[in-house]
């Protein structure tokens, strides 16, 4: 992932893509449904993202549907960022019943979730 050019896309998988909207700062886009095959999928290039980002933006804005394998993933992820003094970012505004997963298994309460990608990529704020 060392040829990072800004904007240009990188799939890791059917239904999640990877961009570069600015340096230190990367997107992955989480679209249909998502559970533990993806975790298991994605979580080496999500790790690496987290360690060689400042900014690493989830985005399940046009996800149908994500189960608990995927949301301990982001956990995780959003623990190591966190350790690096890195951000790591949820962006929703998505179906009722991935809302839902978020919601009742507290990772609203933990991870920093906005709903534009203009609010996911403003500088500043850091982890919380």
């Amino acid at each position: 992932m060392d040829d990072q050019s800004h904007d240009r896309g990188h799939d890791l998988g059917e239904d999640v893509r990877v961009e570069w909207p600015r340096a230190g700062a990367a997107v992955v886009t989480f679209s249909g449904e998502h559970d533990a095959f993806t975790a298991r999928t994605v979580e080496p290039a999500l790790s690496s993202l987290v360690d060689e980002n400042e900014l690493v933006v989830v985005d399940f804005s046009k996800a149908e549907f994500v189960d608990s394998s995927m949301i301990q993933l982001l956990l995780k992820s959003y623990k190591t960022a966190r350790e690096r003094g890195s951000t790591f970012r949820l962006q929703l505004g998505t179906a009722p019943i991935v809302e839902k997963a978020f919601q009742l298994s507290g990772v609203l309460e933990v991870l920093d979730r906005v709903s534009t990608r203009e609010e996911a990529l403003r500088k500043g704020d850091g982890p919380r």
